[in-house]
């Protein structure tokens, strides 16, 4: 059974604050395709309240650099929680 990529809503709407996915969508794209072989080698932040992994793009030509939250259910589906640009790059 293939593990499914859900966006969730906040991941949409801070996407549109970013421009759009046409603005983002070769970052996401190329995301998306290893989360959906192996999203368990990502970094991993866990405290005693909150749980979640995350990405961190490299910039490109003209993309920034961005960061990618996500989370991973039970099932091993993943969800996209939030992106944004990381400024600190």
């Amino acid at each position: 059974m293939r593990r499914q990529i859900i966006y969730a809503k906040t991941f949409d709407e801070a996407v549109d604050a970013l421009g759009g996915y046409r603005a983002i969508d070769r970052a996401i794209d190329t995301i998306v395709d290893a989360l959906d072989r192996n999203p368990y080698v990502f970094n991993l932040f866990e405290s005693d309240f909150i749980s979640f992994r995350y990405v961190i793009t490299k910039p490109i030509e003209d993309l920034p650099s961005l960061i990618i939250i996500f989370s991973i259910g039970h099932e091993g589906n993943v969800t996209l929680e939030h992106v944004e640009q990381n400024l600190g790059y």
